[in-house]
Parts: structure tokens; sequence; C-alpha cells
């Protein structure tokens, strides 16, 4: 927003922070810029500018900010755990043609349990970690794990996105049956209950029948509807298809707020449990031909009686580059478990703020200290993980139930050339900890720049890459030209998916958007389809279906306008 507009609004935007105050107190409310510089800049990119972060305390709260935001006519960002890497969200620039409100629901946590432990509902503060912890003693599971990106990510982030997360047989985050909020075409703000419950009439009834758990699960007549992509193992198995098995904005998981990307304000979402495995066994798998792994992926995909639970892939230089850069994260996890990432990211910013208060000490200090005990620490991985790393250029994790293992096992001795690839089973800490890396690598470019100091939005280009299920294919292989221009490189991803998750640092002097526009001429020309499951956020354009769906959730364009490389302007004009 230009300085002129903002000085000629600058009366509504105090009755604005008073109004908030009002309605959840002073203390969340935050105005100052060092206190809310966490909140709107990305994790790894994108920043911008903002009048106010609000964080709510309930549902009701809520409900009422997002009244005073509507009646000011001001812009709403909601922000669930912040985990996503393309900026969606998080304000980007400053030229919007309204004041910009966060509203973060990180205070929002809460998760029910319902019929029977089959399905739950989640709220727009619960993480994933969460959802785990309170369906492991009933022998269940969520839709989705902690993953590569998206330690300490939300529930309902993960729905607005069609996150894909790491499970081979659940598919991307999807459901028709939420809970949210809507503003129309006239400007109303409205609530819409479409989780299939029946909870009252007006909003206040509503919420307040929600939190306290007066409703009765299974009897409202449109209880039924899709609350999961229950097709998605027989996309992943049809191995010939010449397109993509999932990706971002796929209109077969659009609904209301599944995959809305923000143009919605979600206050529930309803989710399937699934049974736990009793037990599992992990595979690890080191190989030095791409060949041999993408055979051997069409080969199980075609093959097994059943898919396995997770497939992971980790490239040698991104296994290095977690191994000097974030060491610290896998160990905080393997230590503390993922539930206390969260708030260890958020003390981190929080010491952050009063270095950069002081003005004596570089902005990167805390990150320099961290390096530095990263590279006075041993590893700790155990001697055959690290063994592969030294023999093998590329890293598989296949975990199985442990009925399966046999018939994977003979699988992998039938199909993998023992000439240039190699496997073990692994024991219950190798594969904890092979996991635990894996899930650590999107951390380990983000750390490499603030230790050294690079502006994550000029030299750290990541892409987000859905291959074709034909393609013969995994790693991305860029023109000479572009290889030049890369410094370091970190490739990971969801390997029976052919997700691909590739992040470049370039050398000083050359242009990221320059360097990503050329490599997806590239993508493009492989029939790849880009983001595959962390939105478009600002980096990516929006397909035109897509875009229509968003400028029918949110026809007044209050809602996060400009997602996706949309209008920002009111009404998208």
């Amino acid at each position: 927003m230009n300085n002129v507009s903002l000085s000629s609004n600058s009366y509504q935007i105090k009755l604005l922070l008073t109004q908030l105050r009002t309605v959840v107190g002073e203390r969340d409310v935050l105005s100052a810029e060092r206190d809310m510089a966490f909140y709107t800049r990305g994790m790894r990119f994108g920043r911008g500018e903002a009048q106010a972060v609000v964080l709510p305390r309930t549902l009701l709260t809520l409900w009422r900010v997002l009244q005073s935001c509507v009646e000011h006519d001001v812009i709403v960002l909601m922000q669930a755990a912040k985990t996503g890497v393309t900026g969606g969200s998080t304000p980007y620039g400053s030229d919007y043609d309204r004041p910009v409100v966060v509203v973060s629901t990180r205070h929002l946590a809460g998760v029910q349990v319902i019929d029977e432990a089959r399905q739950v509902i989640a709220f727009p503060g619960s993480t994933l970690t969460e959802l785990e912890n309170a369906l492991r003693p009933l022998g269940k599971e969520p839709h989705s794990v902690i993953g590569s990106s998206c330690i300490g990510a939300s529930v309902v982030g993960g729905i607005c996105n069609n996150s894909g997360g790491s499970l081979v047989r659940r598919g991307p985050a999807f459901t028709e049956k939420s809970l949210f909020a809507q503003i129309d075409a006239d400007g109303q703000l409205k609530l819409i209950n479409n989780l299939g419950i029946a909870l009252g009439d007006s909003p206040e009834e509503i919420l307040s029948n929600l939190v306290a758990g007066t409703y009765t699960a299974g009897h409202a007549p449109d209880w039924n509807g899709r609350i999961w992509a229950s097709d998605y193992a027989d996309k992943l198995r049809d191995v010939s298809a010449d397109s993509p098995a999932r990706y971002n904005g796929d209109p077969d998981y659009l609904c209301e707020s599944a995959g809305c990307a923000g143009k919605l304000a979600v206050f529930a979402v309803r989710l399937p449990t699934f049974d736990a495995s009793p037990k599992t066994t992990t595979f690890y798998i080191g190989s030095n031909s791409e060949a041999d792994l993408v055979a051997l992926r069409r080969s199980l995909l075609q093959k097994l009686s059943r898919l396995p639970i997770q497939a992971e892939y980790i490239h040698r230089n991104a296994f290095d580059l977690t191994l000097r850069y974030a060491k610290h994260v896998y160990k905080a996890i393997r230590r503390f478990g993922p539930e206390r990432l969260p708030d260890l990211i958020m003390r981190k910013a929080q010491i952050e703020k009063y270095i950069r208060a002081t003005r004596i000490l570089p902005a990167n200090t805390l990150d320099i200290v961290i390096q530095l005990r990263n590279r006075l620490t041993p590893h700790g991985l155990p001697k055959r993980l690290a063994a592969y790393r030294t023999r093998f250029e590329h890293h598989l994790m296949i975990k199985t139930d442990k009925e399966d293992a046999t018939e994977i096992h003979a699988l992998l001795q039938e199909h993998l050339n023992q000439d240039s690839s190699a496997f073990f089973e692994c024991t219950q800490d190798e594969a904890r900890d092979a996991f635990l890396l894996r899930f650590s690598v999107g951390a380990c470019t983000l750390n490499y720049c603030e230790a050294h100091g690079i502006d994550t939005d000029e030299r750290l280009v990541a892409f987000d890459v859905a291959l074709r299920r034909n393609d013969p294919h995994w790693r991305l292989t860029l023109p000479e030209a572009l290889r030049e221009q890369v410094l370091l490189e970190s490739c990971c991803g969801h390997f029976f998916c052919f997700v691909n998750h590739q992040d470049y640092i370039l050398k000083p002097g050359y242009d990221p958007a320059e360097f990503k526009c050329q490599v997806m001429v590239y993508l493009n020309e492989r029939g790849a389809r880009y983001p595959a499951e962390h939105n478009v956020g600002h980096l990516y354009q929006a397909a035109p279906d897509y875009v229509q769906q968003m400028k029918a959730l949110d026809p007044t364009n209050s809602f996060n306008p400009g997602i996706g490389k949309t209008s920002r302007k009111k009404f998208w004009a």
C-alpha cells in the first residue's frame, strides 16, 4: 500500500486497531514492525507490509476479528503454522490497495475425535503432530505425518493447500466437509457450516456448540461425503500415464476449503483416520544409478500386492548439506519430538528480534552460533547410514507393513542391479534416523543462507515439481547454461508419487527470476506440473481454472489477494 493512501486511511486504521484490541486484548494485536516481523516474512520466500497481526485465542474471537476487518474493508491474510515455502501465507510487497491484517491461528489448536475414532474434526491451529499424538493411543493415524518442509505444519493449512505429504496410499490433503467464513459478492461475511453436523443457526451458536462438543456426529442428512482422496493409490499404479499423479490446483481435489489457498477463513475441517500399522519394516536402498531406481519404482508400483507406507528419496548433495547445516534440526526432533519444534522456532525468532534491536551484532548472529556448533559436534547417524552416504549417490527409504516386508525384499533382490545398488533392512533406530534426516532436508538450504547472510529471496530458488507418472527420469538435469549459475543444490522427494523437491542456491550476480523462468521452460518440456504440493503462493502463476475457483470463493478479493500472481485489487480489478 503506498504512503499516500496509507496516510489518508490512518484514522480508520487506528479505529480498526482499537476495535481489534477490544476483541482479542492488547497483547494479541501486534502493530510494531519488529513485533510483526516473524509473521510478515515467509519461511523461505516473500516478505511484505501489514498494519497489524492479530492472534485470536478462540473461534468466536476469530469470527469477531473477521467481522471487524470486513467492517473496515481491509485485506485479511489467514496464517496457520507458516511452514509454506512459496510465501502464500504472508504479505508480499507493499502495493496492496487496502490495509493488510494478518490473522494468525496458531493459538486455535484443538482436535475432536468423533465417530468411534474413525474421523476427526481439526481446528485452525491444530498441527499434524498434535493430531498424531491424539490418535496414537487409539491405534489410529491421521491422513498425513510430518513432512519434508512441513515439520510443525497445521492440519487446516494442509487442506487449504492440497498438501501432498509422504504417505503413499493416501494422496493429497482433501475434504468436502468444513466450516468456513466467506465474504460474498455484496461484501457480507457469512459463516458456512458444511461439516455435515447440525450445530445451530447463528455463528455464535455454531461455534459455541462445536467447541463444546454439544452435537451428535453421524445423524445429519449430509454426513456422508468425500473426506480423502481415496482414488490416489490407483492413480499411482497407472505408471504409463502421461501426467502427474497429483499437483496443486488439481480440479479433482478442489472443493471449498480444500485447495482454497487462503481465499476462505477456515474454522474446522472433518477428516478420516486410518488404522495404525502395528509393526513396520524399513528398507534403506543406496544406488549409483538413477535408472535403476526409476525402474524399481515402476516395478514395485505394478507388482506389489499392497503399496508401502512411505517411499522417500534423498540425493547425496542433500544428505551432505543436511548433515552440515540442518544437523540441529533432526537432533532436536530426535531429542524433543516434533511437537516442540514450532516453539523452538518461535523462541529463535524472539532472540533474533532482540539481536536486531541492539544494532551491535550481525542479524544472523544466532545462525552463526548454531552452525559453529553443528561443525564441532558429531553427526550421530548410525554407521550403516553414514557408510551408504559414502558409497552411493542416491538414497531411498521404503517403509512398509511388516507382513509385506517379505514380498518387497524379494522384489528388491530381483530388480536392483547389484553392481550399482544395495539395500539393507533397518533397525528401529536406523529407520527413525533415516526419516528424520529426510524430513530435515527442507531446512538445509535455508540454514545455509542464514548462516552465510544470503538473502533467500535473491539467491535461493526452490522447485516443487510433480513429474509425469511415466517419466523415465527422476532428477532435474538442467542445461549447461543454467547449471553454471548454481552454487549448491539439494534434491529430495516423495519417490513413488514422483514429487521432486529441488532447491538451488545461485552464485552471486545471477537473476533468480530469470533462472526460475528458464527452469520452468525445461519443466514444461518434460510435461511436469508445479507446484506439486506447496501451493502457488507468490511464486507460481495459477492455472486459469484455479483462478476461476478462487474468484468464486472470494468475489471481493479480500482474502489473500495476489496469490498465484493474480490481481491484488478489490473485486479482482
